[in-house]
């Protein structure tokens, strides 16, 4: 148990000590370190950092740049391929040609020992089936698809900022609660003593109040550590520094209406749901894979054309310019390119179905955070009206304690009551924020102008 201060360290050395411990406290929070003039940080800019800024956001930068490069890559088949090639040759002698004669055998050299050979070509594709626009077109559908994969990752990392960011919302709350219940209960305290001064009440009063005020005392200490961490974490899926402290608003005003009613919401996600998005694009991808495997049975047809150049004294023509046109036919594999055109097509069934499924499970997802959407608001509203119904109780009872009509226990658990009405209102109000943000992201509804133009904090 948490002993009383001024049993510690002495009536005299309180103050000295309490000042102490306020510096040190000041000096080790990251909270306290944060520019108060600076503005505080709106829900609007903390989704538009993590947006931009977070690591699913850079992640989606670099997968989308990496599948432009291949779509760069697929559409160099269009253009002709250039090499250059040379070399050195040293032999142990000559190259020389025997001839049979009517006079005799006829020796002639065609190859010096030592000389060098080289070649500067240009090939290019004029035929190839379709594979080369099939190609390039699957993958302008991969592109698409992990441009689409990456909006709804960035769109997951928004959610979990909405959430950190509402949660540090809710310890401020929270804070705000157990300071007004450390208020309430010092204020019963000090009436407690004074009756049992008075002998009108029994010391137990005195205790069970010094025990439920050490008791929410020690909430504050809990409520510092969940907002520094969750501070923490908030910078860094904003991609900054955990290290550097956001500073926040104290609460938010009511949460916005929804643009759309839950049941348009839920007809127009298969259209708008980030994740169905990112599969239907990657179906299509697979689809022109598949296109593209099935091409290649047809042959290619390639034209080329050289300059080679050999260092031979025996030649007439040591530099010759070429042309070739060529076919390339692979007319068996042993089955290979039906197996490859078969994955292929079972990948895009695959992928048809969990497309359904995907729809299927958003549309219950949907309905079901609509539901509690609503029912926060609901409880919201009640938790609002048992506020005011505790504080009167409150008030009441502790009009009855200072009658002799009640007892000192009858007083906290009143507080009690009142101070979960009130932990019971900033839930219920930072639930409805999360619930609707979880549905508008499901449904496809870009939450940074929407929360931007609707959700500006308190002053």
């Amino acid at each position: 148990m948490c002993q009383d201060p001024a049993r510690i360290v002495g009536p005299g050395r309180l103050s000295a000590a309490l000042a102490t411990i306020v510096l040190i406290f000041l000096a080790a929070s990251p909270l306290r370190g944060q520019d108060r003039t600076a503005p505080a940080l709106t829900l609007a800019e903390a989704l538009k950092a993590a947006a931009d800024r977070s690591q699913a956001s850079i992640a989606a930068g670099l997968d989308l740049a990496s599948a432009q490069e291949g779509t760069n890559r697929a559409r160099a088949t269009y253009w002709p391929s250039v090499s250059v090639s040379g070399g050195w040759f040293a032999r142990d002698h000559e190259v020389v040609a025997i001839f049979d004669t009517p006079q005799g055998v006829l020796a002639a050299e065609t190859t010096q020992k030592n000389f060098f050979v080289g070649d500067i070509s240009a090939t290019q594709l004029i035929w190839d089936g379709g594979r080369r626009s099939a190609a390039l077109k699957a993958s302008r559908s991969g592109q698409a698809a992990v441009e689409s994969r990456g909006r709804a990752e960035v769109v997951a990392a928004q959610l979990d900022a909405l959430s950190t960011y509402l949660r540090i919302l809710v310890l401020k709350a929270q804070r705000r609660v157990v300071e007004q219940r450390v208020t309430s209960l010092e204020g019963h305290l000090r009436e407690a003593r004074d009756l049992y001064e008075q002998g009108v009440v029994a010391r137990n009063d005195l205790l069970a109040t010094e025990v439920r005020l050490r008791n929410v005392k020690d909430q504050l200490g809990q409520i510092d550590n969940g907002e520094a961490v969750s501070a923490a974490a908030l910078s860094r899926l904003m991609g900054g520094d955990p290290s550097r402290a956001v500073l926040l608003p104290d609460s938010l005003p009511a949460s916005p209406s929804l643009p759309e009613a839950v049941a348009d919401l839920r007809r127009r996600l298969v259209e708008r749901n980030p994740v169905l998005r990112a599969l239907r694009a990657r179906q299509e991808s697979e689809r022109r894979s598949s296109d593209f495997h099935r091409r290649e049975d047809y042959p290619s047809l390639f034209a080329r054309a050289s300059h080679e150049y050999q260092q031979n004294q025996y030649l007439q023509y040591p530099q010759a310019n070429v042309f070739f046109l060529g076919l390339n036919w692979s007319l068996f594999d042993g089955g290979a390119r039906h197996a490859v055109r078969r994955q292929a097509d079972l990948a895009v069934q695959k992928t048809e179905h969990e497309i359904d499924d995907v729809r299927r499970g958003l549309e219950i997802e949907v309905d079901r955070t609509g539901r509690d959407y609503e029912q926060a608001l609901r409880e919201g509203a009640t938790a609002r009206s048992n506020t005011a119904a505790a504080e009167e109780n409150l008030r009441i009872v502790e009009d009855q304690y200072r009658a002799g009509l009640a007892r000192s226990t009858d007083v906290l658990d009143a507080e009690g009551i009142l101070a979960e009405s009130r932990f019971s209102v900033a839930n219920q109000h930072y639930t409805a924020y999360l619930r609707q943000g979880a549905l508008l992201g499901a449904a496809g509804v870009d939450l940074v102008p929407f929360y931007g133009g609707a959700a500006a904090p308190k002053e």
